[in-house]
């Protein structure tokens, strides 16, 4: 069982949400805001990390055809409730997948692709840029390496690598977060064009957005 799915579990059981942005019913206004102001010529999106799949259902309801992708079966599952047990839901490790190339036509992953070492950080982004058609717009959100060392559940961390850091303690207990600079980000997402990196300082994590 992974730690994700220890976490799901116990949030259906208890509705204990830890603060987690992917456990909170409301969607991130920034994202919608992203979605609401684009025209997308492919309607077809895929979210890495969906959770409970909140976004999936959003985007449904906007015409997308809809794809998701969690290593947590309890969030696979509920995900599949809210759309359909048909649904194309995958139960996954993103950084074991491989995805399908020039499908979709918006990939977004909030609050959930930090989770790994930087190597496999930068492997899941050129993935993205792969499984992008062409013109198709991403949204992905990365702890910011400076303010994310200050979030409640990096109280008591190893730093195992430049900028990666395990919690010690806590429902996220031996997780790798991996954290960013602006230069780093940059050079992670060269790839892509009408490069946007927004930072929420509150919040200590990036936007990032652009094209492929």
């Amino acid at each position: 069982m992974t730690i994700w799915d220890k976490i799901y579990q116990n949030y259906k059981k208890t509705g204990e949400n830890y603060n987690y942005t992917a456990l909170k019913e409301e969607l991130m206004p920034e994202f919608l805001k992203f979605v609401e102001g684009k025209e997308f010529k492919i309607k077809r999106a895929l979210d890495i990390g969906c959770g409970s799949g909140k976004y999936l259902v959003y985007l449904k309801s906007l015409g997308f055809e809809v794809t998701g992708i969690d290593s947590s079966p309890t969030a696979v599952e509920m995900t599949k409730s809210k759309i359909s047990p048909d649904a194309d839901i995958i139960c996954s490790d993103i950084y074991g997948y491989t995805l399908p190339h020039s499908r979709f036509g918006l990939i977004f992953s909030i609050a959930t692709i930090h989770h790994g070492l930087k190597r496999q950080v930068r492997d899941a982004i050129k993935q993205i840029h792969l499984a992008l058609a062409t013109g198709g717009l991403f949204y992905i959100t990365l702890p910011d390496n400076e303010g994310s060392a200050h979030w409640t559940s990096m109280v008591g961390h190893q730093e195992i690598e430049p900028g990666t850091r395990v919690p010690l303690i806590g429902p996220e207990k031996g997780l790798p977060h991996s954290s960013y600079t602006k230069e780093e980000i940059r050079e992670m997402f060269a790839d892509f064009t009408d490069l946007n990196m927004e930072l929420i300082s509150k919040k200590g994590r990036w936007i990032i957005t652009g094209k492929k």
